[in-house]
């Protein structure tokens, strides 16, 4: 998952090791909210958080929660069924709208998609890009992104984790609005979080920059 924030926004904190409902989870935090983007537990639980652009009110006004603090509530859950419970059980009313990806240990990617009036669900059972968030254009992001991932998928050895940190570091088609690492004057891609499930390691490797412009990256295990 890459990350993508206003440059006003404060930098992330890289991952760290928390317990949430006497679970172990590994996630990096949002100074400004307090919440974070991207989870994973040591049950195997993947959790990632994406804005709803087109669907959020343009004005600051009203309350609202931080959208990232339903990671930091939710990331020691069981698996994907009891998110989407805790998530049917939230006031979400609150929340501007988001989508919240939730992967198990070896099942399909699950969405909850919350528009500010309903909460959906829905799964993603292709190869490929689980789901791309734009401010500038969600259509054409979905759609030379979701390209990118589909033919990636389709070369020999399919998206391996190398495979998904080269994408993500990515400036195809073109360094701009539109590529993997996004690019534009109000905000740009900050961090890149690959995550690592097996039987033996749960990990999330980290860039704490830019991915297409930052080299190395640290790694957090459980």
């Amino acid at each position: 998952m890459n990350r993508d924030e206003r440059p006003a926004r404060a930098r992330g904190l890289p991952p760290d090791r928390f317990l949430v409902q006497d679970v172990p989870v590994l996630m990096p935090v949002d100074p400004d909210g307090g919440g974070t983007w991207v989870s994973v537990s040591g049950v195997g639980l993947s959790l990632a958080l994406l804005n709803r652009y087109n669907e959020s009110p343009v004005s600051s006004d009203g309350t609202f929660t931080s959208r990232g603090l339903l990671i930091r509530e939710m990331a020691g859950a069981a698996d994907p069924i009891e998110v989407g419970q805790e998530l049917e059980r939230c006031p979400l009313s609150s929340f501007r709208p988001f989508t919240l990806a939730a992967l198990g240990r070896g099942g399909i990617p699950q969405l909850f998609d919350w528009d500010g009036a309903d909460l959906t669900r829905s799964e993603v059972g292709d190869p490929g890009l689980v789901r791309a968030s734009s401010g500038s254009n969600q259509e054409e992001a979905e759609r030379l992104r979701g390209g990118l991932f589909r033919l990636a998928s389709e070369q020999p050895g399919g998206l391996t984790a190398a495979v998904l940190e080269r994408l993500h570091r990515s400036h195809e088609p073109d360094k701009g609005p539109l590529s993997i690492c996004m690019h534009r004057k109000e905000a740009m891609t900050v961090s890149l979080s690959l995550i690592t499930v097996t039987d033996k390691l749960t990990s999330i490797f980290y860039v704490d920059g830019p991915p297409g412009e930052t080299s190395g990256g640290l790694l957090r295990s459980l």
